[in-house]
């Protein structure tokens, strides 16, 4: 049996000295803010703002003689192909996240303890951000991973599509360097989750609608 224990974030947090009040939002204090429409942030009408606001700006950043140097500049930096790739330890192997000219969402790869020493290590791939989004039509961009100790071999995947705040958790197992198939998959949410067992996920998530608390069990073969 394979079980996900679900709770909002402030049930989590009703046993703490201290919980925050925050007022709902009421007709009342909605009306007074004549922003509210940009609160729909896929809405018709909040992103034409949002294009016809680039419109103006983009032209003055552009065309400010200083702007192609420091453009030049960052982007030999976040490009360059002599960076220190940051190694996280897991499942026996050296990690590292890389985006590069080539791979603009990322690559999530792997390699010996032994070959990170090296000067020149071998790579494997474990998860190619751009040709995920390619397959599956959408940008994919990287929120990191959780693993199940003490082995570490299976890993809940945080995404986010296009960079937003929600994310999408997928289970990913390093072993065969693949997404588990019938695995644990989390749909997109403000949400945070970890392992109790490898059968049994924690999970804190907007359940919709405002100012409810909810927290359920849900238990699946």
């Amino acid at each position: 049996m394979r079980g996900i224990l679900f709770a909002t974030a402030a049930t989590l947090l009703a046993g703490t000295a201290a919980i925050a009040q925050v007022a709902p939002m009421t007709k009342t204090n909605t009306a007074a803010d004549p922003y509210i429409w940009l609160e729909d942030k896929d809405g018709a009408k909040p992103l034409a703002w949002v294009e016809a606001e680039n419109a103006k700006t983009l032209p003055r950043l552009q065309n400010d003689p200083r702007y192609k140097t420091f453009y030049a500049e960052a982007l030999a930096i976040a490009s360059a192909k002599d960076r220190i790739p940051m190694p996280n330890q897991m499942f026996g192997r050296i990690y590292n996240f890389w985006r590069d000219a080539e791979h603009p969402h990322g690559l999530w790869r792997w390699t010996s303890a032994a070959d990170y020493a090296s000067a020149t290590p071998k790579w494997t791939t474990a998860l190619d951000l751009d040709a995920l989004g390619k397959a599956e039509g959408k940008q994919w961009v990287w929120k990191g991973s959780t693993c199940l100790q003490p082995e570490e071999r299976l890993c809940l995947v945080a995404l986010s599509e296009g960079g937003e705040d929600a994310v999408t958790y997928r289970e990913f197992d390093l072993s065969t360097g693949a997404f588990v198939e019938g695995g644990y998959m989390l749909p997109k949410s403000k949400q945070d989750a970890s392992w109790v067992d490898k059968d049994t996920l924690l999970v804190a998530r907007d359940w919709g609608g405002r100012g409810r608390r909810r927290s359920r069990a849900m238990r699946s073969c």
